[in-house]
């Protein structure tokens, strides 16, 4: 008989600067991928994406609440390649202007 029962969630500390200061954030792992793949396509490092972040929100909610915001919602970015039938025929995210980071910032403060 297999184990049915969901994977938990794990969550995972890792430092970075903010702000000029060394922080540690506990971000689930699936979060950290997705800032990671986002700091890619934006030929930026974490440090710079988490500071771009910090400087973007607005202050009501933590930092690490404003990071898995921006996560998910450059997750819900519709691009060319989520709405073809042929996605290989089309520019890959990181052509896209404004990217889907921007995109998740500028919706970060309605």
């Amino acid at each position: 008989m297999t184990d049915t029962s969901p994977t938990p969630v794990t969550k995972v500390k890792r430092n970075v600067t903010i702000n000029k200061r060394r922080t540690t954030l506990m971000l689930e792992q699936e979060i950290w991928n997705i800032l990671d793949e986002l700091a890619r396509e934006e030929g930026l490092t974490l440090d710079e994406l988490c500071q771009k972040i910090y400087l973007a929100h607005q202050g009501d909610e933590s930092i690490s609440s404003a990071i898995r915001i921006v996560a998910v919602l450059a997750c819900r970015v519709i691009t060319p390649e989520t709405t073809s039938h042929h996605p290989h025929e089309l520019q890959s995210p990181q052509m896209l202007f404004p990217s889907r980071f921007h995109q998740a910032l500028g919706r970060l403060n309605p």
